[in-house]
């Protein structure tokens, strides 16, 4: 199999892993198939890379069509609802179920373990509170980005968080041992080379956003990883996902302080 092909496959599998849209049966049919690891940990910057263009050009789109305010205030809702709805809320989920175990006095070495993405278990008012303010920060953060020209962030946001989402996959599970995404040791930093190839790209349109974001990534995924195997001794699915979430947070305001265009 050629390299192109192998690695959009590998795209393809880092897809189903974070993502809950399915992709079209004609895609699923070229694409689906088994895929090894490494090609699948190669593939989670490139599918963050390839929905941040489409959301990109969405963006320029609805700027040209509705005039700048008006578009920067439709790529804010529709990068507001992926980021939620990608994972089906759950990312969002664990971060409410953690900040209302902390309300509650709970330790965060011992809220991880308990927090949950399911909705239906969460059940407190103050929850509503904290969503809707956490949905308008990240709206107004992605509407400025969209104002003042870094509309290409968003591909920076989604290729961070998912190179983070996909190095902590590779480590061991915390109950099993066998990690999600078994790649061998020496092949790990195949991820980074391709992460580093994309920020690489980017470069040139957000120089210092783009090494500070290259830093941000690079110290959530060695940070979140030593951390879950101090305390935890590997990694969950609820772990990467609130990793991933985090990230995005970190990246969003990364981008309003360092990638604007204000002339």
């Amino acid at each position: 199999m050629m390299k192109p092909e192998k690695y959009l496959r590998g795209a393809f599998g880092a897809w189903e892993m974070l993502i809950d849209f399915p992709l079209p049966a004609a895609l699923r049919a070229r694409l689906g198939g088994r895929t090894d690891a490494t090609s699948k940990l190669v593939g989670f910057p490139l599918a963050g890379a390839a929905v941040g263009i489409l959301l990109a050009l969405a963006a320029v789109f609805c700027s040209v069509v509705f005039k700048p305010v008006a578009g920067s205030i439709i790529f804010a809702v529709l990068c507001t609802a992926f980021l939620d709805l990608k994972d089906s809320g759950r990312g969002l989920g664990l971060l409410t179920s953690c900040f209302l175990l902390k309300q509650h006095g709970v330790p965060v070495v011992d809220a991880l373990p308990r927090m949950t993405g399911d909705w239906n278990a969460i059940g407190n008012p103050l929850a509503a509170v904290f969503v809707s303010l956490l949905e308008v920060a990240k709206a107004a953060l992605l509407f400025t980005l969209a104002f003042y020209g870094a509309k290409l962030w968003i591909l920076v946001i989604l290729a961070g968080a998912f190179t983070v989402q996909g190095m902590l996959a590779a480590d061991p599970d915390r109950e099993s041992g066998v990690p999600l995404l078994p790649v061998p040791h020496e092949n790990r930093r195949a991820g980074w080379w391709a992460f580093g190839i994309l920020y690489l790209i980017m470069l040139p349109f957000f120089p210092f956003g783009v090494i500070a974001a290259g830093a941000v990534v690079y110290f959530c995924a060695t940070g979140f990883a030593g951390y879950f195997r101090r305390n935890y001794g590997g990694v969950t699915s609820d772990f990467i996902t609130l990793a991933g979430s985090l990230t995005e947070l970190l990246l969003l305001i990364v981008g309003v302080l360092f990638a604007l265009d204000v002339k």
